[in-house]
């Protein structure tokens, strides 16, 4: 079962946004057993979205917050490999649900985030080529399922 919670404002959400990016960067170096810096940079998985380095919480607010009500409920989202300067790419992918209440989402957690790990970073920490475009298959793994 599904549970929703209270509305969540916009300058709220962008708050939990930002948690949501240290999070996942934490979630990276605890796989990757290394330190990675807090610049970072985002881009939407899919042809023809651009790298951003500047208010990255509001630019995935504009694409997953409609309003109070209405929030994309499924989004992929972690540290997906690190840009040529070492300065980690952050992806995320919106799954195709209609936008609803805020909720937990398939791994338990509050919200839309569900956090994940690239292959490409796990690669290229470990020393292997890692060739990929965002416009490619990207492959990842999803390493703190907390259940539903």
């Amino acid at each position: 079962m599904i549970v929703a919670f209270d509305y969540m404002n916009r300058e709220d959400f962008i708050a939990f946004i930002a948690q949501t990016l240290e999070d996942v960067i934490q979630l990276a170096e605890k796989k990757c057993g290394k330190n990675l810096g807090r610049k970072f940079a985002f881009q939407w998985l899919g042809a023809s979205h651009p790298v951003v380095a500047e208010d990255v919480a509001e630019y995935i607010a504009a694409r997953v917050y409609v309003d109070e009500e209405h929030i994309f409920p499924c989004v992929d989202i972690g540290v997906g490999d690190l840009l040529p300067d070492g300065t980690p790419l952050i992806v995320g992918s919106v799954a195709g649900y209609k936008p609803g209440p805020l909720q937990k989402n398939w791994t338990g957690r509050l919200g839309p985030f569900v956090h994940i790990v690239g292959q490409p970073l796990l690669n290229k920490m470990a020393g292997k080529e890692s060739l990929w475009s965002p416009d490619k298959p990207f492959a990842y793994i999803t390493p703190e399922v907390t259940g539903t």
